[in-house]
């Protein structure tokens, strides 16, 4: 089975092929490009492994928390595949893919990612509850957990001082698509109406209506 995850939520997005849950190739992506760049990367990225976009047997799409525009791309890119090609999907936290990233014999960790905002948004892996909080509460709260902390920004790992710190690699395409291959190898997947976002901040236009 051939995969293809896309993950456009952070500033530092990317494209990953998988076959049958190994990665076969991973391409970078720059986020101020999402919107013209990204069906032409994926097309060469599957044409590495001598396929079109539409031999992919699977979609994975990464669905946040980050940027509401580079969720919105993201989810909107696989959504039209799936209603054409109708291929599964499926649609993997953020979060949840740093965590993957930094995976060791079932340690437990606390994921994070730079909210911007003098904020981070957090995992805990397991159980997989996410939130959004300080940067002072999230690092006492790093401290305090007991938990190793991932996080593919310097600028975290810097707020953990007293905790143990993991730094994964920015491009996370390669663990959205692990994780969505392990989801579908046990009759995971989803419908186009069912890919839902995973923003965990709410929108400015949210914040300003309501204030």
């Amino acid at each position: 089975m051939w995969l293809m995850a896309l993950e456009t939520t952070s500033a530092h997005g990317s494209l990953a092929l998988l076959e049958d849950g190994t990665e076969r190739a991973a391409v970078p992506l720059e986020a101020g490009r999402y919107s013209t760049e990204l069906l032409g990367a994926m097309d060469a990225l599957a044409g590495r492994a001598g396929l079109k976009l539409e031999q992919m047997d699977a979609w994975a799409v990464a669905s946040g928390p980050g940027s509401f525009t580079g969720v919105r791309i993201g989810l909107t890119a696989v959504k039209g595949f799936v209603e054409v090609w109708h291929r599964p999907a499926v649609a993997v936290s953020t979060l949840a893919a740093v965590a993957e990233a930094a995976a060791e014999n079932g340690e437990p960790l606390l994921a994070a990612l730079d909210a911007a905002r003098g904020e981070i948004y957090f995992g805990l892996y397991p159980p997989g509850e996410e939130g959004l909080e300080s940067a002072a509460a999230f690092a006492a709260r790093a401290r305090g957990s007991g938990r190793r902390v991932a996080t593919p920004h310097e600028t975290v790992a810097a707020l953990c001082a007293g905790a143990r710190v993991r730094l994964v690699p920015r491009q996370l395409a390669p663990a959205v698509g692990r994780l969505a291959w392990e989801r579908l190898r046990n009759g995971g997947g989803s419908d186009a109406l069912r890919l839902d976002a995973n923003y965990v901040r709410r929108s400015d236009a949210e914040i300003f209506h309501r204030s």
